[in-house]
């Protein structure tokens, strides 16, 4: 297109896919809550198993006896899972971060195009700055670190600790521990998503409303991005959430992934109805793809992970 702010939105729009990301909620059901039952039905099966063809028949392993024995495999399970737990809670908070940034970007082109147009878009960038972005940064950075500290702490009680050199107690202190500090971390991590989609939905839908008045005579049927996320009171929501121990959180993590996947597919359908409308108003008749020559290692993965 002959506008470069045109051709900025059209890459942050083409590029989307590097940005944005719709997270199976079916999958993530399926890794935390599958996976632990499964787990947990195994046990018993290999109790079962054991007390009926390998131990003793006039005496049966009960199940605490059974636990303490084992008490490596629990706490080592134990350590798996909240692994897996917080690689998970990692990538929901950068994916989220990873659209904040094109959210940033996506402003930027239109602002700019507006600009070009002889319009006065301070109100937009006024808006624009309502999309603080810098604590989904930290936060996920935070939570990247935590993560290989929770992976070596998984390697290390794997290869150089055995529990059974410990009071009962005190294992099973270890283990509840890890429980806790699994569900805090889900709780936070859930609030901070429901409260910002909320945020960032709004000040982006009052973006687009305030773009169509502004632009309205260069770029007709326009419309607005729709608004159809279901806004959660936070503070009834944090007390459920402490009165249920954080259990809630459980289950709102995945409303939560939702909503973020519903906001992301709202924005594509107004982006690409607005690409359509500009790219016409530029009378812009193809789009050229530059193939990605990067024959670094980092651009050979990247091409292997595109769909």
């Amino acid at each position: 297109m002959g506008s470069p702010s045109a051709d900025k939105f059209l890459t942050c729009v083409l590029k989307r896919s590097e940005n944005d990301a719709i997270v199976r909620v079916g999958a993530l059901i399926l890794i935390m809550l599958v996976v632990p039952v499964m787990a947990v039905l195994l046990t018993l099966d290999a109790l079962w198993i054991f007390n009926t063809y390998f131990a003793d028949p006039t005496e049966v392993i009960e199940l605490p006896n059974f636990i303490l024995d084992h008490m490596d495999d629990f706490v080592g399970a134990h350590m798996m899972e909240y692994t897996i737990g917080t690689f998970i809670l990692f990538f929901l908070m950068k994916a989220f971060y990873d659209h904040c940034k094109r959210d940033h970007m996506w402003m930027d082109a239109l602002i700019g195009y507006a600009e070009e147009n002889g319009r006065d878009a301070s109100k937009l960038k006024s808006i624009k700055e309502e999309m603080k972005i810098g604590r989904a940064d930290r936060i996920y950075k935070v939570y990247g670190v935590w993560f290989v500290v929770v992976g070596l702490c998984c390697v290390f009680q794997a290869l150089f600790i055995s529990m059974r050199d410990l009071e009962p107690h005190t294992a099973v202190a270890i283990i509840n521990g890890l429980i806790f500090v699994m569900i805090a971390q889900l709780s936070y991590t859930t609030g901070f998503l429901i409260y910002f989609i909320n945020i960032y939905d709004e000040v982006q839908v009052r973006f687009t409303e305030e773009y169509q008045s502004l632009m309205s005579d260069l770029l007709p049927d326009l419309g607005v991005m729709v608004d159809n996320i279901k806004e959660i009171k936070m503070v009834p929501y944090m007390v459920i959430t402490i009165l249920t121990l954080g259990l809630l959180s459980l289950f709102s993590m995945f409303w939560a992934v939702h909503t973020l996947n519903i906001h992301i597919k709202n924005q594509w359908d107004y982006e690409e109805k607005l690409m359509r409308i500009i790219a016409k108003r530029e009378k812009a008749i193809r789009v050229e793809v530059v193939e990605d020559t990067d024959d670094s290692l980092k651009g050979l993965a990247r091409r292997m992970m595109r769909s």
